[in-house]
Parts: structure tokens; C-alpha cells; sequence
């Protein structure tokens, strides 16, 4: 199986983070979960936001994630949570070897050429942080850099529906989110 580096959103490393890492696990994945936010945990966007600016996110990710980078092999799966989709897909850059990137509730148009690394997208079909035209872009790229590209779109107004303890979550779709992830890193 795959060595997954899972990264939380703006809320911290919630509960919802860690259970969905503990299904990964019991799928047989090895999994590293880095609490960027060195324990502090939100409720809502706005103070977890507060907080990733009041820190800076160049310095949580120079930091605070970038050295726990080097202890992982070359292959693994960089997937996150929003800000840490972000930060996954910063990552890439970095880690061109990567068995692929898993963007959950985040996308960014790419910046220059994708390094050939595939990337499955979820997301609510209504979801405020999210520019279709950042989809398209991105979909784009990959597809040029011969990799695959998925795009799951779960029915729905929202954002985080793999925190299944906050206002958007959906345990249904987090299932299912599970399901393709497992076989799309097989």
C-alpha cells in the first residue's frame, strides 16, 4: 500500500482528521497526519484563518511541515484538507516522485508545468474557496503532464464534508471520498 501524508485544514488536526486517517490506515495505508497548528484546533473558518495569517502560512509551511517532509519516501501521497490541499499541492512541486495528490476541499491553478504526478480533486459542487476556473486549469496541466486527473463533485453547498463533525460534513460522501481515494492510490 501507499505512505500518505495527510494535512489538515485551517481548523487544525480535529477528530474528523484523525478518524479519516484511521480508515486510511485500516485500509493498510501508512499515514502521517503533522499538526502544523502545534495543537490548537477551531470551530470555525474565520479563527482558524485568523490563525494561519496571525502565524503566516509561508511559516507553517516552511516551518512547521517542510521539515517532516524529509523523513518520508519519495512516493508519498501528499493529500489534504483545504489549507492543506494547498499545501499538498505546493508540495508537489518538491516531491515530483509523489505517487500522487489528493485535493480535498481545495484547488489552485498551477503554477507552470505539472510535474507528472496524478491528482484526484473532491469537493461539493457549490463550495465558496473553490474557482471552477482553478479546476479546469489544473485539470489541464495534469492531463499535458501525461498523469491522471479525477474531479469528484459531491451534490451539495459547502466546504469541509470530510469534517463530519462540522456544519458541512457528510458521512456519506466521506465514505465514498475513502472509496476513491483507496482505489485511486492502489
Amino acid at each position: 500500500m501507499s505512505h500518505i501524508l495527510l494535512l489538515h485544514s485551517a481548523l487544525g488536526l480535529r477528530p474528523s482528521v484523525l478518524r479519516f486517517a484511521e480508515e486510511l490506515r485500516s485500509a493498510g495505508h501508512d499515514v502521517t497526519t503533522p499538526d502544523y497548528y502545534d495543537g490548537r484546533v477551531f470551530d470555525s473558518e474565520r479563527e482558524g484563518i485568523a490563525y494561519r495569517d496571525e502565524v503566516g502560512a509561508g511559516t507553517l509551511f516552511k516551518k512547521r511541515l517542510l521539515p517532516q517532509l524529509a523523513a518520508l519516501p519519495d512516493d508519498t501521497v501528499l493529500a489534504g484538507f483545504s489549507l492543506g490541499a494547498a499545501f499538498a499541492q505546493n508540495l508537489s512541486l518538491k516531491r515530483p516522485a509523489a505517487r500522487a495528490v489528493l485535493l480535498m476541499h481545495s484547488v489552485a491553478a498551477p503554477r507552470g508545468d505539472w510535474s507528472g504526478q496524478p491528482v484526484q480533486v473532491h469537493r461539493y459542487a457549490q463550495d465558496p474557496w473553490i474557482d471552477l476556473a482553478d479546476v479546469t486549469a489544473l485539470s489541464s496541466a495534469v492531463v499535458a503532464s501525461g498523469a491522471a486527473f479525477e474531479d469528484w463533485v459531491t451534490p451539495g453547498r459547502g466546504h469541509l464534508f470530510t469534517d463530519t463533525d462540522g456544519p458541512d460534513g457528510d458521512e456519506q460522501a466521506t465514505a465514498a471520498t475513502l472509496e476513491r481515494i483507496g482505489d485511486f492510490v492502489r
